[in-house]
């Protein structure tokens, strides 16, 4: 159970792939879906007996749509027959810990509840899982896709997948694969608008908020501004280090990145850095509609570059 989709898939496809042996799957792996089933027909599919090998397997998906009435099979889970293995995959959300059959399953089984990963974790988990499809990544491309792709970890096993197709095992991954396979530019993204903030260089951050302006599907305020704001509160955690040593480890990004945050330290205080956050703040609400004025979105985020660089 849990908010992170990702891992409840994986650990299903890792059960449905040992749990039953290949030449039985068909016989004892019974798969159905909380929209569509009954928790009567969830039990007597597990009381069944296996009709090739040891043990059958039984896997609820979307078992959050069972939620009014999951509660039914507390009986069943209370006293579960040894040869069926039930796998209830509850997205999105968890199960009700004063339920009875939460109890009932915690006495019995196991219970996984996965969350999201923060967002300075998210780089290190790219990292390993592209080790798995036998990648290794640059610095700034593996910023770029945590730029580009967010911490959403069912969609960049996808794009690192779908690499796999086009770039051979052992390649390090660099900025202009990025660009050629997921179509993100390496110039015009919120990666480089935030670097270009940074630097406070605001011809450098009207053209790429043009090229964003012109391609909001690919770009959308909301994100950009989560990235910005992202980098500017680092930048405020950056101001308070006495050891720069201790960089990397409490801003939690790579070595390579600390100089980024050196640079923009120079170029706004703790104070300026504070206020830019209030603004990311108050432009993020515009984006969402709150107070926000008829500009269209290009002049909005040249409005919002143009305030922050005058901090």
């Amino acid at each position: 159970m849990g908010t992170e989709p990702f891992f409840i898939d994986q650990i299903t496809a890792a059960l449905m792939g040992t749990v039953v042996d290949e030449m039985a799957r068909d016989f004892d792996t019974t798969v159905v879906y909380g929209k569509e089933t009954t928790v009567d027909q969830i039990v007597e599919a597990a009381k069944r007996f296996p009709m090739m090998g040891a043990h059958q397997l039984i896997v609820v998906k979307e078992a959050q749509y069972l939620d009014r009435s999951i509660d039914q099979l507390a009986s069943y889970c209370a006293a579960p027959q040894p040869q069926s293995v039930l796998v209830l995959c509850y997205k999105h959300k968890k199960l009700d810990k004063r339920k009875k059959v939460y109890k009932a399953i915690a006495s019995n089984g196991q219970i996984l509840e996965t969350k999201p990963l923060y967002d300075n974790q998210v780089g290190g988990w790219i990292e390993q899982r592209g080790k798995g499809y036998g990648f290794s990544f640059q610095p700034q491309a593996l910023a770029m896709l945590v730029a580009f792709l967010g911490s959403d970890l069912g969609k960049i096993d996808k794009e690192l997948e779908k690499l796999t197709n086009s770039v051979p095992s052992g390649t390090e991954i660099t900025p202009e694969v990025i660009e050629q396979n997921i179509g993100y530019s390496k110039d015009f993204n919120s990666f480089e608008l935030q670097n270009a903030l940074g630097q406070r260089n605001l011809a450098l951050c009207y053209r790429i908020v043009k090229y964003m302006g012109n391609n909001p599907s690919q770009h959308p305020f909301p994100l950009t501004i989560s990235v910005v704001f992202n980098f500017f509160q680092k930048l405020f955690m950056f101001h308070g280090i006495k050891n720069p040593a201790d960089a990397p480890r409490v801003l939690g990004v790579s070595p390579y990145f600390v100089k980024d945050y050196q640079a923009a330290a120079q170029k706004y205080s703790m104070r300026q850095t504070a206020k830019v956050l209030q603004l990311l703040n108050e432009y993020d609400l515009k984006s969402k509609g709150v107070g926000a004025s008829n500009l269209p979105l290009e002049e909005l985020m040249k409005e919002m570059v143009l305030k922050i660089v005058s901090v």
